[in-house]
Formats: structure tokens, sequence, C-alpha cells
């Protein structure tokens, strides 16, 4: 749970009790005031949820890659395996321009927390699958959707990438406009100094 969301609800606690208990306002005048008071809170602490370049989040990201990469080892259906590749390969990509420390990395973070441990988990409960001689229809459904399932990981952190990139592309167009913009100043006082000079 996002700490935005624990911070609102204890602050919500806290208001129904001084509203309720301690100043008597009564149950149908203090709910929605402390409905009120947790969506604010809400905006209030949505800094909390902002993360920051983590060396240790990156550490723990790069292990679980190389896990899910080593999948292509215990796994030999080839369509499984270059899913595999894909979010690994892609996910590898993502983690070094993470180490360059950009600003947003809060969505990329969230994303990973979630997507990779859930594709081991479905990675390991396929292994686990193919290995039993009798399967239920639920278990042959997961069997013949893993793909999809594969395909859709890999969409999310194709997107990922997608945006880094685009936000990458972004500053540095910043920067080239910043500069250009400075040398442009610069050169304009170079010239208003020369016909200074000059007369």
């Amino acid at each position: 749970m996002k700490k935005r969301y624990i911070y609102s609800s204890i602050l919500a606690v806290i208001s129904f009790i001084i509203l309720y208990l301690v100043l008597d306002f009564g149950l149908l005048l203090s709910l929605p005031i402390v409905i009120l008071i947790y969506v604010g809170g809400i905006f209030l602490y949505k800094e909390k949820d902002i993360r920051k370049y983590d060396p240790n989040a990156m550490l723990h990201y790069c292990y679980l890659i190389s896990k899910i990469d080593n999948y292509t080892n215990l796994i030999k259906d080839k369509d499984i395996n270059k899913n595999i590749k894909d979010i690994s390969t892609k996910s590898e990509k993502i983690v070094v321009m993470l180490e360059q420390k950009p600003d947003k990395v809060t969505q990329v973070y969230d994303a990973f927390d979630f997507y990779l441990p859930k594709t081991i988990q479905i990675l390991d409960l396929y292994i686990s699958l193919t290995e039993k001689e009798t399967k239920t229809k639920d278990e042959e459904k997961f069997m013949n959707e893993i793909n999809d399932t594969l395909d859709y990981i890999e969409s999310v952190i194709v997107k990922l990438l997608e945006n880094m990139n685009y936000t990458k592309m972004m500053d540095i167009k910043a920067s080239i406009e910043m500069f250009k913009s400075s040398n442009k100043n610069i050169n304009e006082k170079i010239v208003e100094k020369g016909s200074d000079e000059n007369v």
C-alpha cells in the first residue's frame, strides 16, 4: 500500500476521533468531513510516494532480472524462452538508464516491484505444472495462456523503456535549447562590446 494512503487513513481516523468523540459533531456530520480530510490527505501526502534513485533497489532488480533470464535454461519452449529473453533484456536496459539517476523513477520502481517478482512466480508455476502428469482445466488454461501473459508483461516493460527514452530525449533537447539560448546571449554581448569599442 502506498504511503500517502496510509498517512491519509491515519489523518482521517484522528479527525474522526476528534470530531465525533471529542467535539461531539454527530455521525452524519463527522463522516463527510472525514471523507474530505482523507481525500485531501491523498493529495497532501502525494510526495511521500515519489521515489528517488536507490542503489539497493538496483541490486535487487539486477538479481531478479538475472533470475528471470536463468529460466531460459530450465524451460524448453522456444516461444516462452523468447518472451523471457525479451523481458530480461529490456529490463536490463531500464536498469542501465536508472543508474544514470533520472528524477522520474517512481513509475519504473512500482512496475519493477510488481512485474519482476510476478514473472518469477508465473515461470515457477509453469515449471511445476510441466512436471505434473495430470492437470486440472484451470492449470491447462494457465499453460495455454502463459505466452499471452508474458507478452503483456513485456509490453509493460517496453512502455516503460519508451517513456524513459522519451524523457531522456526531452531532457537533452531542453539542455540544447538552454545552451543555444545562453550562447546567443553571450554572442550578443560580444557584439555589443565590440560596437562600443569601435565608437
